[in-house]
C-alpha cells in the first residue's frame, strides 16, 4: 500500500494544530495557573486563621512589657461600653487597657468573638472610637492625632486587635504571635 500525501491536507493540518489552543503547552500553562492560585488561597486563608487562646495569655504577655504597664491600665467592662460602645457579654474574652491621663489616647483592645459570631461589629465600633478620637483631639493635640491616625487594627479569625500607643505595632505583634 502506497500512500500519497495531499500536500494541501497536510497543510491545513499544521496550521490545525498551531492554533489548538488545547495543545500541550495551553495544558501545563493550565495546571501551573491553578497551582499558583492554590497556593495564594492557601495562603491567604491560613493568615485569617487564628489560633484559639485564651486571652490571659495575652494579658501577661502584655503585662510583661513594664512600659506597657506603667502606661496602660485595665479597664472595667462598664469603661468598655462607655469608651467603645461594645458590651463585654457579647463577646467571649475582651481586653481592654487604657491611658486614663487627660490628654492620652493610647489604648489596646483584644475581643474574642464567641464561635460563628461575626467581629465586623467591633471593627466599627474600633472605628467609630478613632474618628471621635481625632474629631475630639484634632484643634490642639496633633501628637494624639498622629497617633490615632496609625492606629493598629486587625481583624484575624475570630479576634479583633485594636491598639492606639506609641507601641502600638509592638503591642499588636503580641497579640499577634499568640493568636497564630
Amino acid at each position: 500500500m502506497n500512500e500519497t500525501k495531499n500536500p494541501m491536507t497536510e497543510e491545513m493540518n499544521n496550521i490545525k494544530k498551531s492554533r489548538d489552543p488545547k495543545g500541550l503547552g495551553f495544558f501545563l500553562l493550565k495546571i501551573l495557573f491553578i497551582a499558583v492560585l492554590a497556593g495564594f488561597l492557601f495562603v491567604v486563608y491560613k493568615g485569617a486563621e487564628a489560633e484559639d487562646v485564651d486571652l490571659a495569655e495575652i494579658d501577661a504577655a502584655l503585662k510583661a512589657d513594664t512600659e506597657f504597664t506603667a502606661v496602660l491600665k485595665d479597664q472595667s467592662d462598664r469603661d468598655l461600653m462607655q469608651f467603645i460602645g461594645l458590651n463585654a457579654a457579647d463577646y467571649e474574652q475582651v481586653l481592654y487597657y487604657r491611658n486614663t491621663q487627660a490628654l492620652a489616647v493610647d489604648e489596646v483592645l483584644v475581643v474574642k468573638a464567641k464561635e460563628g459570631t461575626s467581629v465586623d461589629g467591633v471593627e466599627t465600633a474600633v472605628r467609630k472610637r478613632i474618628e471621635s478620637q481625632i474629631t475630639a483631639y484634632s484643634g490642639y493635640a496633633p501628637e494624639q492625632v498622629k497617633m490615632l491616625k496609625n492606629a493598629a487594627v486587625k481583624k484575624v479569625g475570630n479576634y479583633v486587635i485594636y491598639c492606639t500607643a506609641d507601641k502600638a505595632d509592638k503591642y499588636k505583634e503580641v497579640v499577634l504571635d499568640a493568636i497564630q
